[in-house]
């Protein structure tokens, strides 16, 4: 039977990560001061439990399991604080007490034997993997400001230094987020991504029993799936600056971007969930890689010009929060236009097969790749739809049109005249004009949207608009799907040119089909060619 245990869970991250800061700054004081002889017999925990002045330290390390690893064959290098310990250094307003606990804790250990004789300028990484300064000050080594009273203890497994009080906690950008109870909504978002797993390399096996292996100790890692696609926020690697909205602030934001998202079976919490994640696609930036530049791109991938200028996205900041990986910055007045970062223009690609849900033509439909550069036409690519001049059928297509938002659109086609050819324009090719019909289905809402007998100019590429305006009363997003064959929306194109009219084409040469997001406060509704 397998025992959890998460109370070793930070532990369990960083004893086996191989992180290390560790080495003295002056190869020879430390020459000095491992000489060779024998160390002494007792443990690093031997000598904290020894020691009166640390017995409220030494009680937190035992209560949380960890006496036993520094009691272990393992190195280690321990800043024990004297007196009495403050947990509200470290919980701030939002942290559990095992946290809270687990930090104080591993915010005083370091993997390896770390000398302070010769301590000038050097940076550690904890076990919480937090970098703190340990330096001279007068001579005298200080660990993240604090002051040492005694340093260098010798024992069997690594080194101790004793400090005059708790050293001062770093918070990183992930922990700092749950020392404000004014962004709680918004740290309770992100958190919710928090999940524990089961971590086989860190945990003890205790052996074999009916073919099954068992643990004596079960390490379980914190992970949270937000960590890989915004920035590892919790980490010490890069430096990170967040804009975390107040609570009232993030209501109003979800509210305006949810609007976008208004499914027709009445998806609430769906909706919430992507305008959430939409918004937080617009709130981290990782300092490293804006090389100082004036417009900043956020982790999402969406640009702001000037965002620390007057009307910038961090105008309206009110408080900062300067953390060990970055900065966070509070404000209660976070503007971002859904248009400029969310709504954007769609693009269907006539010879992407999978949008083509249906086609009647009676001979055949062939994707034409453009050799020629400089023609215009998108992904140098478009379909042509054919017909024989003898029989009076006319090609029809119909292309599905997902995941459009519930606003306003321009609905355009591009149109390929006859003479652009796959190498290119030929001046054998006679160029006529076209008649065409669209037809928009909206199996959501139940209409159907028509204009026929549109004039579609030979001679050039053409981009005619279709419908001005438009409004999707439900959204049809499902980024996941695949498959279109069945889709709500869909666009049909058909030829109007009969047999008997000389001067048109019944061939119909498609580029693409455009959506272009529309400001519900410009343009007139629905109109049409």
């Amino acid at each position: 039977m397998k025992t959890t245990n998460k109370k070793y869970s930070l532990w369990g991250v960083c004893a086996l990560a191989a992180v290390s800061a560790l080495t003295a700054s002056c190869a020879d004081d430390w020459e000095d001061h491992y000489s060779g002889a024998p160390r002494p017999g007792q443990t690093v925990w031997q000598a904290i439990e020894s020691r009166p002045e640390l017995a409220d330290f030494a009680k937190l390390l035992k209560d949380r399991g960890y006496d036993r690893y520094l009691n272990s064959n393992q190195s280690y290098t321990v800043w024990a604080p004297s007196g009495q310990l403050d947990t509200t250094l470290v919980s701030g307003g939002m942290m559990t007490a095992d946290e809270v606990l687990t930090q104080v804790v591993e915010n005083h250990i370091a993997h390896g034997v770390i000398s302070g004789s010769s301590i000038v300028a050097d940076t550690v990484t904890v076990l919480n993997g937090k970098p703190m300064p340990f330096v001279a000050v007068g001579g005298v080594p200080e660990f993240n400001g604090t002051a040492t009273v005694e340093y260098n203890i010798e024992c069997s497994n690594g080194d101790l230094h004793i400090l005059t009080a708790q050293a001062p906690y770093n918070h990183n950008v992930w922990s700092a987020l749950r020392q404000d109870a004014a962004i709680s909504d918004f740290t309770d978002y992100l958190y919710s991504f928090n999940r524990w797993v089961f971590d086989p390399e860190a945990s003890t096996v205790g052996g074999v029993v009916n073919g099954e292996r068992i643990y004596i100790d079960s390490v379980f890692v914190l992970q949270n799936d937000l960590w890989t696609q915004i920035g590892d926020l919790n980490g010490e690697r890069d430096r990170f600056v967040m804009l975390a909205p107040t609570n009232a602030a993030w209501e109003s934001m979800i509210t305006d971007f949810r609007r976008f998202y208004n499914y027709e079976e009445g998806n609430d919490s769906l909706a919430k969930a992507y305008a959430s994640r939409d918004i937080l696609d617009n709130l981290v930036f990782n300092e490293n890689e804006q090389r100082y530049l004036p417009d900043w791109i956020s982790t999402g991938g969406n640009l702001f010009e000037r965002p620390f200028e007057a009307g910038g996205l961090f105008a309206g900041v009110e408080d900062s929060m300067n953390c060990s990986n970055g900065v966070v910055y509070k404000s209660s007045s976070v503007h971002i236009d859904p248009y400029g970062v969310l709504v954007a223009p769609i693009t269907i690609e006539a010879e992407d097969s999978r949008f083509l849900v249906d086609m009647q033509t009676n001979t055949f439909s062939q994707q034409v790749f453009v050799a020629a550069a400089g023609t215009g036409v998108s992904n140098s690519r478009y379909m042509a739809f054919t017909t024989t001049s003898t029989l009076s059928s006319r090609p029809q297509m119909t292309y599905a049109i997902p995941n459009v938002f519930s606003c306003k659109y321009d609905i355009g086609v591009v149109f390929v005249p006859q003479n652009l050819t796959s190498r290119g324009w030929s001046s054998q090719v006679e160029q006529k004009n076209n008649r065409v019909r669209f037809t928009l289905e909206d199996g959501y809402s139940g209409d159907d949207f028509e204009v026929d007998d549109v004039e579609i100019d030979g001679t050039k590429i053409d981009t005619v608009w279709v419908f001005r305006g438009h409004e999707f009363p439900y959204c049809d997003y499902f980024p996941e799907r695949t498959d279109y064959a069945n889709a709500e929306i869909t666009l049909t194109i058909r030829n109007r040119a009969s047999n008997s009219e000389v001067g048109y084409t019944r061939n119909l040469h498609i580029d693409c089909i455009l959506l272009k997001p529309t400001n519900e406060t410009t343009g007139d509704e629905d109109e049409e060619l």
